[in-house]
Formats: C-alpha cells, sequence, structure tokens
C-alpha cells in the first residue's frame, strides 16, 4: 500500500508561509485551491457580525492599499481607516488599528470563517484533499509517469490475487486518483507504462490479465481506440466493449450496467480477470449526475465488481467527485484504506485571458482571426444556440468582406462547424476526433458539451467558454492541447455571467429538486396505502403521461433497473448535488443582486464601472492565477466604440427620414438590438429576442440617447421613423 507522513512538525517559519489555518501540514501547498479561497476572501471581506456591510480595501493616507500591498514587516501598528458600503450605497468610514501579527490572519480582514468559497458545504467540512481523507502524495511539475514511480508494480501470489501489506505498491483495498491537469500525461503512463508492464507480468505469471479503461463520452472512446490500434469505425455502439492486444479493453460507463453479467464472470477467472480498472475522466460521476440517473449505481458497481482489482481514477478536476468516490469506496470495501492520491500541480501560464460578456462581442475576433488562419473552440451548452451563433457568424464575415464559407462550382467548404450529440456519426465529426484536429478546411467548432471530457485536439489557437462550473471550464480549456516543451500560447475567453442566467440556472434546480421530492413521496412516503398509491400514481402521470417537458426530464432524472424495470430509482449523487448547488447559486444571486444595487460597483480601479457579475468573474479568474484586468474586458474596450456605431446608426435612420414599412422592421429590430446590445449591458432576458418599439424607446430614453422611434400612419400604412429629440 502507499503511505504517507501524517504527522508533519513544521517550524514556526513553515508555518508562517500557509495563507489559511486549514492548509496547514498540507503536502499539497499551495495548490490551485489556495487563489481561489484568496480570490474569494478578497471579494467578500465584511464587518465582523454584520450581513450587509463589506468593504473592499484598506485605506492608508488616503491611498488604496490591498492587504498584498502593505509591508508588514516594517510596520508595527497601522492607523487606517476600513471603507464600508452599506446597503443603501452610503459610505461610512472607520477607524481601526492593524498589527503585523492580524494581517496575516483571515480574523483581520473581517472574513466569515466560515465562508472559503463559493461551495459553503466544502468551507463547513475543509479540504477534501487533506491527509484525513487520502494518502496525499505530492508529485510538483513531474509528468505522470514519474510522479508515480514503481507504484505500479503489483505483486501477485501463488493464489492468483494481488499481494495486500505491501510497501509503496498499488492494492485492490486501497483505490488510486491520479489528479493531474490534462496534457500531464495520464493516458500516456496507462498506454506506454502500465499496458505494457502488464504483458511482461502475464508472461513471469503465465496468466491472461487484463486492463478495463472506463471513459464517459464516445469521444473519448474512440480516440483511445484509434491510440492503442486501427480499429474499424463500423459499429459504434455504445454496448460494446472493444479488446485491443491481449490485454486492454475499453468501454463507456454508460454500457456497464448491461455487462453485469459478463463482466462478473470475467472476474471470476483468477489467471485471465482484470488486474487495473481505469476510470478515466472519473468528474463524471458528478459532472454527469445531473442529468444522467445512473452515475452513483455505475460507481456502485464499479467498486462492488472490481474490488480484487486496483481502481484506478483519474481526473484533471477531482474537486467535486473525490468526495463521493472516497463515500462509495468505504460504504462498499470492508478492507477500504485511505486513497492514494497523486496530487501534481497546475499551470495555465500559456493561456492569454479575455473576458465577455454576450457572444456578439467576439464576432469581430473571430472573423479576423480566422482570415490569420488562427482556429477556434467554442464551447455552447445548447445545440441551437450554436446552430444559432453559427449563423450569425456566417452573416457577420459575409457583412464585413470575409465570408466563413467558401463556394466552388458545384458545393461549398464551410469554416465554422457546429456539432452536438447528434453527431457521432457524422463523418466530419469522427474525423476530428480520430485525427485530432479540425482539418484542413475547418477554423471554428462550435460544439456543446458533447466534446468536454477527455477528447484531444492540437490545432486550435483560440478557446471560448460559458459555463460557471469549474470543472466543464477547465475541461473544456483542456481539449485544447499544448505541444509539449513548447512556448506555444494560446487565448482563452471566459464568460461573465448576470442574474437573469443565474436565476434560469435555479429554476431547473428548484424544479429537479421538487421532482425528487414527489419522489420521494410516492415511493418512500410514510406507510398509508391510499394515500401513498395516490402520490404515486400522481407522480407516474405527471413525469411519465403528462407534458413533453416532464416527460423529458424523467428521462434524465429517474433510471430503471435492467433486473426490476418496473421500479425507478433517483441518482443520490445528484440529490446530494442539488442540495449544495442551490445554496450555492442563491448566494451567487444575492451577490450580483447587491452589485448591481450599488450602482456599477467600483472595484480595483475607481476610474472604472463594472457590472453586476464582477465579483464571480473574478473568482473564475483565479483558477488560473489570474486577477481582472479592464484591457482584457471585451465587454468593455469596445464600448465607446460601440456607442458611436449606434449613434451613427440612429442618425443615419433620422437624417435620411427613413420609413420603416412592415417589411423592414424585423431587419430594424434585429440591427437595433445587435447595436444596441453592444454599446450597452443586454436588457431582456430572453437572449435570441430583438426588442420591440416599446422596449427599444424605452431604452434610449434610459440611456439618455437624443432620438426616440416613432410609430406613424403614411398613406394607411404604420411605419416606424427614428427621430431627434428637441
Amino acid at each position: 500500500m502507499i503511505r504517507t507522513d501524517n504527522f508533519i512538525m513544521n517550524s514556526d517559519e513553515e508555518e508562517a508561509r500557509y495563507k489559511f489555518g486549514f492548509c496547514k501540514q498540507c503536502d499539497f501547498y499551495e495548490c490551485e485551491l489556495v487563489g481561489e479561497y484568496a480570490q474569494f476572501k478578497e471579494n467578500h471581506v465584511k464587518e465582523p457580525n454584520s450581513e450587509a456591510s463589506r468593504y473592499s480595501s484598506i485605506v492608508v493616507e488616503a491611498k488604496v492599499y490591498s492587504e498584498e500591498d502593505i509591508d508588514v514587516d516594517s510596520c508595527e501598528v497601522i492607523q487606517a481607516s476600513h471603507v464600508y458600503v452599506d446597503e443603501n450605497n452610503e459610505t461610512e468610514v472607520k477607524l481601526s488599528e492593524i498589527t503585523p501579527n492580524s494581517l496575516s490572519t483571515t480574523e483581520a480582514s473581517g472574513l466569515d470563517l466560515n465562508l472559503l468559497s463559493y461551495d459553503q458545504e466544502k468551507s463547513k467540512n475543509g479540504c477534501i484533499m487533506s491527509h484525513r481523507n487520502v494518502y496525499p502524495v505530492e508529485c510538483g511539475n513531474k509528468s505522470v509517469t514519474d510522479g508515480i514511480g514503481d507504484h505500479y508494480k503489483i505483486e501477485i501470489g501463488h493464489d492468483f490475487k494481488i499481494k495486500t501489506d505491501t510497501d509503496d505498491r498499488w492494492e485492490p483495498s486501497q483505490p488510486v486518483f491520479i489528479s493531474a491537469q490534462t496534457g500531464s500525461g495520464k493516458n500516456y503512463f496507462v498506454e506506454n507504462i502500465l499496458m505494457p508492464y502488464l504483458d511482461t507480468l502475464n508472461y513471469k505469471n503465465i496468466t491472461k490479465y487484463k486492463i478495463l479503461i472506463l471513459s464517459n463520452r464516445l469521444a473519448l472512446k474512440h480516440q483511445i481506440e484509434e491510440r492503442i490500434k486501427e480499429n474499424d469505425d463500423s459499429d459504434d455502439a455504445d454496448s460494446w466493449i472493444y479488446s485491443f492486444s491481449d490485454n486492454t479493453d475499453v468501454m463507456t460507463y454508460q454500457s456497464l450496467l448491461e455487462k453485469i453479467g459478463y463482466l462478473k464472470k470475467t472476474q471470476k477467472r483468477k489467471d485471465s480477470r482484470y488486474v487495473f480498472v481505469i476510470c478515466d475522466e472519473a468528474h463524471f460521476f458528478t459532472s454527469d449526475a445531473m442529468f444522467n440517473p445512473h452515475t452513483q449505481k455505475i460507481l456502485e458497481t464499479i467498486v462492488r465488481l472490481f474490488k480484487d482489482a486496483v481502481r484506478v481514477y483519474m481526473s484533471a478536476t477531482p474537486y467535486e467527485c473525490l468526495e463521493y468516490i472516497i463515500k462509495y469506496e468505504e460504504k462498499i470495501n470492508s478492507h477500504y484504506l485511505l486513497m492514494a492520491f497523486y496530487h501534481f500541480k497546475r499551470d495555465y501560464s500559456y493561456l492569454d485571458i479575455n473576458t465577455y460578456s454576450d457572444i456578439k462581442e467576439l464576432y469581430k475576433e473571430i472573423v479576423k482571426s480566422v482570415n490569420k488562419g488562427e482556429k477556434w473552440l467554442i464551447f455552447i451548452d445548447d445545440k441551437e444556440k450554436c446552430k444559432s451563433v453559427k449563423e450569425k457568424l456566417e452573416e457577420y464575415g459575409e457583412k464585413i468582406g470575409c465570408s466563413m464559407v467558401v463556394k466552388n462550382e458545384n458545393s461549398a467548404i464551410h469554416k465554422i462547424y457546429a456539432v452536438d450529440a447528434d453527431s457521432k456519426d457524422d463523418k466530419a465529426y469522427r474525423s476530428i476526433i480520430r485525427n485530432e484536429n479540425l482539418g484542413k478546411n475547418t477554423y471554428v467548432l462550435i460544439t456543446t458539451s458533447v466534446l468536454d471530457n477527455g477528447v484531444n485536439l492540437k490545432d486550435i489557437d483560440n478557446i471560448v467558454i460559458s459555463d460557471m462550473s469549474k470543472v466543464k471550464c477547465l475541461q473544456m480549456i483542456g481539449r485544447a492541447r499544448t505541444k509539449k516543451k513548447s512556448d506555444e500560447r494560446k487565448t482563452l475567453y471566459i464568460k461573465r455571467f448576470d442574474e437573469n442566467y443565474v436565476k434560469r440556472r435555479l429554476d431547473g434546480f428548484y424544479k429537479q429538486r421538487k421532482a425528487y421530492h414527489r419522489y420521494e413521496l410516492a415511493f418512500l412516503g410514510a406507510e398509508g396505502l391510499y394515500i401513498k398509491n395516490y402520490d404515486r400514481y400522481n407522480f407516474l402521470s405527471k413525469y411519465y403521461e403528462g407534458a413533453r417537458e416532464d416527460l423529458e426530464n424523467a428521462k434524465h432524472w429517474f433510471g430503471r433497473s435492467l433486473e426490476r424495470p418496473d421500479e425507478l430509482y433517483l441518482n443520490e449523487i445528484a440529490q446530494s448535488l442539488l442540495d449544495k448547488l442551490i445554496p450555492r447559486y442563491e448566494f451567487i444571486l444575492d451577490e450580483m443582486k447587491e452589485e448591481g444595487e450599488a450602482g456599477n460597483a467600483v472595484i480595483a480601479n475607481r476610474e472604472r464601472k463594472y457590472v453586476a457579475g464582477h465579483k464571480y468573474l473574478g473568482y473564475q479568474l483565479s483558477w488560473f492565477g489570474r486577477k481582472y484586468s479592464p484591457e482584457n474586458d471585451m465587454h468593455l474596450v469596445d464600448k465607446e466604440k460601440n456607442h458611436k456605431e449606434f449613434m451613427n446608426f440612429l442618425q443615419w435612420y433620422a437624417s435620411n427620414n427613413i420609413h420603416i414599412d412592415k417589411e423592414k422592421k424585423d431587419a430594424f429590430r434585429e440591427e437595433f438590438t445587435e447595436r444596441c446590445d453592444m454599446a450597452y449591458q443586454r436588457e431582456d432576458p430572453n437572449l435570441g429576442r430583438n426588442y420591440g418599439l416599446d422596449k427599444m424607446n424605452k431604452l434610449l430614453t434610459e440611456h439618455n440617447i437624443g432620438y426616440e422611434v416613432k410609430s406613424e400612419i403614411i398613406e394607411k400604412s404604420r411605419i416606424w421613423r427614428v427621430v431627434k429629440k428637441d
């Protein structure tokens, strides 16, 4: 088994380096989570015992400093004032003394010690990567192969079982987790170290042991197949197990439950069973839980079926899934030993990061860079929006004379390709997956999360992500691989979210939680046959005979087992995640409302004004060790120019006295909406809707623009005219 020293004695000097008390004695310090905690602390410092009042900086001698700017070693006591902004947006200045010692503590900043991140559950329970949860193996910047060393070289006894109580060797009772950034060699280790080692082990012991690789997307499975050997593409069914050479099989997590009987028989064969089970992209158990009712059952099945094998979980994003993997390993494995957790340092220094608020803000940049030969990977978690963005980009390219469609005599080559879950059989998509690049003629790939796990693309220059989830964002970035040992740079565009987006997410969470509650009333309620049967009848009527939306939701929220198809079950992992996600998003929504009520909150630069969602955007940037920069904000950088273009647009219509008749109204509304949104913050929660007459005039008034759109009847026809106000 793998053991580490849990009784580290730090000197006073070593203790002083920790920013947070809960990090003390951690082998991984300073890890990527520390930056997040620090950013959250900076964003949410507040007066002790006050929920309403908050302050963002320390003022010394009438100048603004952050805590990092103060040289605590050169001063004994600083007379300082804390600036608070109350809920009425009124400022109040209070004096306090700050000592060097107090500045180094969380209490000095007014931070509630229970608030360490947006995940309040994590704040209460402490870090999942701590000594009490795992045996930590700190691997620094090594490759995965170097970090693991010889630990994978299992010892086989005369009874064909893997030996236990070994020194520095993997064992079935001790699960393994490899936590490493995408591109750091997880797959290389499996394919070039572990597989050849098993060949040698089989030769030595006259056995036929095998490795099983589980993946969570068909696209990823196909790339694994291609890397290991040339494979026939004629059959891509989810339910098949693909065999390669003599010692490795690949299958999807989704097909596991259909193969339980076969896998049970396989594990009974002492000399030819699976001795290594690789759970690739193991965040699947949580990232897919909200729409896949089986992830908990799949995890439990893996632990139960392969308790005599070494179970290796791999992911670049262990922060959410690790808790649940440990929970079910402990629950099922009676001889459970603390997990061996290999953690490798993250490095996102190769990214140049820009921020944006709406994908429209990037159209010009995308079209311009495509004409330079650069390639883009754009993630949008809505297949209809993927198609819409493709069409809008092509329209924009035509408008400015940079066509995104190359027309030949008999065909047209599209530089932009949009994919979703229905594209798995498309030849162009399979070619991208197989060759690990966009190919010669494709410059922009717009995709849903069908591509966000494990798949490699080697020719991407720019990545656009649009999700609030840290796990999903980091996985999306990982799809664009960098060349090893190169100074290659990529540009990341990360989205700022607003209240409307968070409200929509919360509405979805509330709806799912209510469905789970109804399920529990119907199937797990107290005895009382009449009421119980009545609830069950109503539950089944609603979710299996009712509205189309309820039917679709039921497929994602409730599962049926093959053994008992008449019984339903829910995903306990999803239910647990909801208990965390709902308060998290409620907290974020309140924060955004507070930012909005403060009226263009001033953060870091008193010359600039910012929009709601700025604090969470700063938190997102901390995932990559970055700070917000107005110069890199696509929402702000072209505002002056966009405002001028919007004014020119209105002036042209007014000065030329253009009559906007019925046939021209749709085009006018669309252009007005696009230009107004580029010049100002989007006002309508429905992102795909163009503004109507009343909304256009309301916006023109609110932004103090000296124009209005009048509705008049001329020659018995109702027309619109843009007129300049007196």
